[in-house]
């Protein structure tokens, strides 16, 4: 079974940091592994355990995005892709006829998995747009992938309900956070990700634009926040009357 898993450098969120009018600053921003593609790097290295064959990583960047790659290759996938091209400067649309691309010239592929969404923009727009431009049968939000023979049957958590799909392979699946619990590499196979071959594609020669009109984002900042500040002096059980005092002025609590 050969499996193609489409992974993101994200801008670590937990480390993004503010102008003073409120914008991210995202040029120089500390990037990471989108937190849920480790998910699919899981369900794709389970699967290949189940059947055999390779995982592949395929990814958009560029080269000083090449650790998250490495990353997925510690976890034990066989060999990466990267899509040479600015993450920032092309939308989700542009993003997957890059990474469709790869994936027909690297394949044919059994399974292609993604998250459910990057863990910095989390559009969730990328996984379904590959399955149509891929021309495969596509599943969201799944929670367990089970691959038997040309079929495959996947359970999707929804938000009030499980559904469950028999789909034909080859098909592609977006995984949540629940599937599985990603693995940590250990040194070794740290080390030996250094050694796994990475194929660079230049993205304008392998999917050349022009074929879909770029969105681009107009604004983006944080919504303001401010705090009042109240301290409440006293005994804990005065503290305590003048806390639910103050709740219940501010409409927090109620009679």
């Amino acid at each position: 079974m050969r499996i193609a898993v489409c992974v993101k450098h994200s801008v670590d969120e937990t480390e993004l940091k503010l102008d003073p009018s409120g914008r991210p600053q995202l040029a120089g921003a500390a990037g990471k592994m989108s937190t849920f593609d480790k998910n699919a790097v899981e369900e794709g290295l389970r699967l290949k355990a189940a059947h055999t064959g390779e995982v592949v990583i395929f990814m958009v960047g560029t080269p000083a995005s090449k650790k998250t790659l490495k990353e997925a290759l510690a976890m034990g996938a066989d060999r990466g892709a990267l899509v040479l091209a600015d993450p920032l400067a092309v939308d989700s649309l542009r993003t997957a006829d890059m990474l469709a691309a790869a994936i027909r010239k690297g394949g044919p592929f059994d399974v292609v998995l993604c998250s459910e969404g990057s863990s910095d923009t989390y559009s969730g727009q990328v996984p379904p747009m590959l399955g149509e431009l891929l021309g495969v049968p596509y599943a969201g939000y799944a929670r367990k992938v089970v691959v038997n023979g040309q079929t495959a049957r996947i359970e999707r958590s929804l938000e009030d309900s499980v559904e469950i799909l028999d789909v034909p392979v080859p098909f592609a699946a977006s995984v949540v956070s629940e599937i599985n619990e990603p693995r940590y590499p250990t040194l070794i196979q740290i080390m030996q990700a250094g050694k796994k071959p990475v194929e660079e594609m230049d993205g304008e020669e392998l999917a050349p634009p022009g074929a879909y009109r770029q969105a681009s984002v107009v604004s983006m900042s944080a919504q303001p926040s401010t705090r009042k500040h109240v301290m409440i002096e006293g005994s804990p059980d005065e503290a305590a009357a003048k806390l639910v005092d103050a709740l219940m002025k501010e409409g927090v609590l109620s009679k």
